[in-house]
């Protein structure tokens, strides 16, 4: 076997494992825009760039058929692809979101890393307790009424955006439903923004085959980025996320 088939051969492979892997993180740890709004890309990139052309680029090097410890080069080529594979993975692993919080008019997502287990173990409910593999589960959140302490610790995380952080107060998002459409606004108002967002609302209006005034929208906030939240006008059920930002470029 050639060099070059050596080469083209574990580059078919690397594109094949990389894809795969692409989209179950796509579909499973960050569906619809959570990629973008996580900051993943650039950790995407990174895989794919040393999965799919670094180990066919040192196969190339190193390929020697008549070669006695080529099997122990290849083996190290290898290695070395499936352990810089691995830290990615785990990187984006750990910082999946996992839960979707709507307070104090805005979506605040919380990934693995945001929470910590002691905190997670105080949910109310057992979903609320464990982190999520197939995507952000959606709440809200409320204060405990029960007791003043956590009232008032209630209110100084809400006023430093980390809320989402303790499961103990979440609550069930459809009795926020009203809330959510009082707070929400015009989804005109977000296209009239920038060009950029004209076209995400268009894009959004034409996948659902609905009217731009079917919708509202809120900020929606993670620690990498914001985006805007949309969701029904009527219901107040999330409906999706778009890459729209609520202030005007500079």
């Amino acid at each position: 076997m050639s060099r070059i088939k050596a080469a083209i051969i574990h580059f078919i492979i690397s594109l094949t494992i990389v894809s795969a892997i692409i989209i179950l993180m796509f579909t499973l740890w960050y569906p619809d825009a959570y990629l973008d709004l996580m900051g993943g890309k650039t950790l995407i990139y990174l895989i794919a760039g040393v999965d799919i052309f670094l180990g066919p680029l040192l196969t190339l090097a190193v390929f020697d058929a008549n070669k006695k410890l080529i099997k122990f080069d290849l083996t190290c080529v290898a290695v070395l692809q499936i352990a810089a594979m691995s830290y990615g993975l785990y990187v984006m692993f750990q910082a999946r979101p996992i839960f979707t919080i709507y307070n104090q008019n805005a979506f605040y997502v919380a990934s693995v890393v945001d929470i910590v287990p002691s905190e997670l173990a105080k949910g109310k409910r057992k979903e609320w307790r464990t982190a999520s593999l197939t995507g952000p589960k959606l709440a809200a959140a409320k204060p405990d009424s029960k007791s003043k302490y956590e009232r008032m610790f209630y209110e100084t995380e809400s006023q430093t955006d980390t809320i989402q952080q303790y499961p103990r107060f979440y609550d069930d998002y459809k009795n926020h439903l009203t809330s959510v459409v009082k707070a929400g606004k015009p989804l005109a108002e977000l296209a009239k923004i920038s060009p950029d967002n004209k076209q995400a609302v268009d894009r959004l209006l034409i996948k659902r085959k609905q009217t731009i005034g079917d919708f509202l929208f809120l900020p929606i906030y993670a620690v990498t980025g914001e985006m805007s939240a949309i969701v029904d006008a009527k219901t107040g059920a999330l409906v999706e996320i778009i890459d729209a930002k609520q202030k005007t470029p500079k």
